[in-house]
């Protein structure tokens, strides 16, 4: 399968505000906005949270790939990615050979304030689904982000999402994600 450069992958930790920009950036691009977590969701009939305590999270890695082997065969979508797609090695290479991918970057201190509500996030609990502090939720990010941390730099594209407005930010990626796609182009062109 060739690197389709309609597929747009956008990666980042959870909180860094790929189901905000996604939509906009796809709009942008005039193309179909993709959430990988609804859609497994949908598919499976149940939450994230349920398939991660019933079935476990290898369970759900694998409705992960199962799910991105569908939407690649598709083109002109902006897939907003989970924040641990990249970890697992057949998820990557299917990523890495079927679109571009791009980078959603922000602070481990911005992305914990924006998590530290939500209740939605399996790998952000405690023991038995307990609420953890701020400072627990801090630490936790650290930890899985470093993890991520080479996957997420390999990406083609990056931008940080907390300097600007959310327009500003989606203008610079309608932008870096045109000439990205103009520039691999040409090359494979000319090979």
């Amino acid at each position: 399968m060739d690197k389709q450069h309609s597929l747009i992958f956008l990666t980042g930790f959870s909180g860094s505000g790929k189901s905000t920009i996604g939509p906009l950036l796809a709009n942008s691009l005039g193309y179909e906005f993709v959430d990988l977590d609804q859609t497994i969701e949908k598919d499976a009939g149940k939450t994230i949270t349920r398939i991660f305590a019933e079935d476990g999270e290898k369970r759900f890695r694998n409705l992960e790939v199962q799910t991105l082997n569908g939407l690649v065969s598709k083109s002109n979508l902006v897939i907003s990615l989970g924040g641990g797609v990249l970890e697992n090695d057949q998820s990557y290479a299917l990523i890495q050979k079927s679109g571009t991918l791009v980078y959603l970057k922000s602070p481990i201190k911005i992305l914990a304030r924006r998590l530290c509500n939500k209740t939605d996030r399996p790998l952000l609990k405690g023991e038995k689904g307990r609420k953890l502090s701020y400072e627990e939720i801090e630490e936790k990010i650290s930890t899985i982000h470093a993890k991520r941390e080479p996957r997420y730099e390999s990406a083609d594209i990056t931008v940080e999402t907390d300097i600007k407005r959310i327009g500003s930010t989606v203008e610079e990626l309608t932008r870096k994600i045109e000439r990205y796609v103009r520039t691999a182009s040409a090359t494979t062109e000319d090979q």
